[in-house]
C-alpha cells in the first residue's frame, strides 16, 4: 500500500497507518531522504539519479521510476501545452535504467486517459498505449472518479478504476499492473467518501490489480 510523494520525515506515521512503501521523492532521492526512510524502515520507489546509483546495495530502494504521466500533454517553455512524451523515449529510458541496475524493476504510471476517454489532458494517440507498456516492468495509472474526472456525477464512475486495470492488463500482456486510488482528502471541492474509496479498491483487486 503506497503513498505518493510524501515527506520522509512522516514515514513512521505513515507506517503506523498501514503504508508500506513510498512512491516518489520530491527532487530526489537525496541522501537525507534515503536516510530518513531507512531509519523508518520504509521502502521507496524513486528516480534513478546520481544519489540513487550510489545506493545500489541499499534495500530501501525497491524499484526505479519514470517521470509521471508521460501520456499527458506536456508543458512547453513560455506556457501552454505540447504533445505527450513519445513511447520510444520511455522505452529507451527503461533500457538505460535497467542497464544501470538490472536488479530492480522499473515502474511507469500513466494518466487518467487510460480509463477516461474524455480527459482533455491526454496528449498521446490511443495506439501509443501498448507501446508505453513496453517501457516498464510495473505498470499503473491514476484516475480519480469523484474528484478528478471533471464530471458532476463522478460518484457514478467509480468503475473507471476497473476499466483502466483491464486495459493495462490487455496492453501489457502479463506484466504486473497496479493502480492509484483517490483519497478522501484531495484538495478539491469534491472528495471521495471512505465507502467510495473501498469500492474503488475492491473493483481494482477483482479486475487484477496486484
Amino acid at each position: 500500500i503506497g503513498v505518493w510523494l510524501q515527506e520522509p520525515r512522516n514515514a513512521t506515521r505513515f507506517k503506523e497507518a498501514g503504508i508500506n512503501v513510498y512512491v516518489g521523492l520530491w527532487e530526489g532521492p537525496t541522501e537525507e531522504q534515503l536516510a530518513g526512510l531507512q531509519a523508518a524502515g520504509m521502502p521507496v520507489i524513486c528516480h534513478q539519479n546520481a544519489v540513487g546509483l550510489k545506493h545500489l546495495e541499499d534495500p530501501t530502494i525497491i524499484a526505479w521510476m519514470h517521470g509521471d504521466e508521460p501520456d499527458n500533454a506536456q508543458p512547453v517553455a513560455g506556457g501552454g501545452w505540447g504533445p505527450a512524451i513519445p513511447p520510444a523515449n520511455i522505452v529507451a529510458d527503461y533500457q538505460r535504467l535497467a542497464a544501470s541496475d538490472p536488479s530492480r524493476p522499473v515502474w511507469l504510471n500513466l494518466g487518467q486517459a487510460v480509463a477516461n476517454e474524455d480527459w482533455i489532458g491526454r496528449g498521446a494517440p490511443w495506439e501509443d498505449y501498448p507501446e508505453y507498456c513496453k517501457g516498464a516492468d510495473l505498470l499503473s495509472f491514476d484516475v480519480y472518479p469523484v474528484a478528478g474526472i471533471q464530471k458532476p456525477d463522478g460518484e457514478n464512475y467509480l468503475w473507471y478504476v476497473a476499466k483502466g486495470v483491464d486495459r493495462l492488463r490487455q496492453w501489457s500482456v502479463g506484466k504486473t499492473v497496479w493502480n492509484v486510488i483517490e483519497t478522501t482528502r484531495i484538495q478539491s471541492d469534491r472528495k471521495a467518501t471512505p465507502s467510495q474509496v473501498r469500492s474503488e479498491v475492491w473493483m481494482s483487486l477483482i479486475h487484477g490489480s496486484q
